[in-house]
């Protein structure tokens, strides 16, 4: 297991695109291991001291397990990288050739993504929680409880 390679991917936890996008990576083949840790928590302050996260950051960030912190095309082309069925797109997107459009996908998609998460209706973990916490009870449960 220790060669294993491990990366961190802090992102926005706020934003329902971003939230959609750690699930659909959780669900692909990888031989690295992936720990998604929301910006700006109690536990990426924890993990990384001396990294400056807002809790709505601009851009998506990677850490590596050697400490190595990759920004926005970067850590989407680190990301790719570590999907085994996705390695060979991050190569080629990393390449001098197609890097410029690789920066300039990715920086449409950090920029505009709580837009696109409205459009394609997808709910923030942040959302989803703040709803099942504010639900208001079931007048015919005859606890006076939420039902879930």
């Amino acid at each position: 297991m220790d060669d294993v390679m491990k990366l961190y991917v802090l992102y926005d936890h706020g934003c329902g695109l971003c939230s959609h996008l750690v699930q659909w990576m959780s669900r692909q083949h990888s031989t690295w291991e992936l720990q998604f840790v929301a910006a700006g928590s109690p536990e990426s302050r924890q993990l990384f001291p001396d990294l400056t996260l807002p809790s709505r950051p601009e851009e998506l960030i990677v850490v590596g397990e050697d400490g190595a912190v990759y920004r926005g095309d970067a850590a989407y082309i680190m990301c790719l990288y570590a999907l085994d069925g996705y390695r060979p797109l991050a190569i080629r997107m990393s390449q001098p050739t197609w890097r410029p459009l690789a920066r300039r996908i990715f920086t449409m998609i950090s920029t505009n993504r709580l837009q696109i998460s409205d459009f394609l209706g997808l709910r923030s973990e942040e959302a989803l929680t703040q709803t099942m916490v504010s639900k208001e009870p079931d007048v015919l449960d005859g606890r006076h409880e939420p039902t879930w």
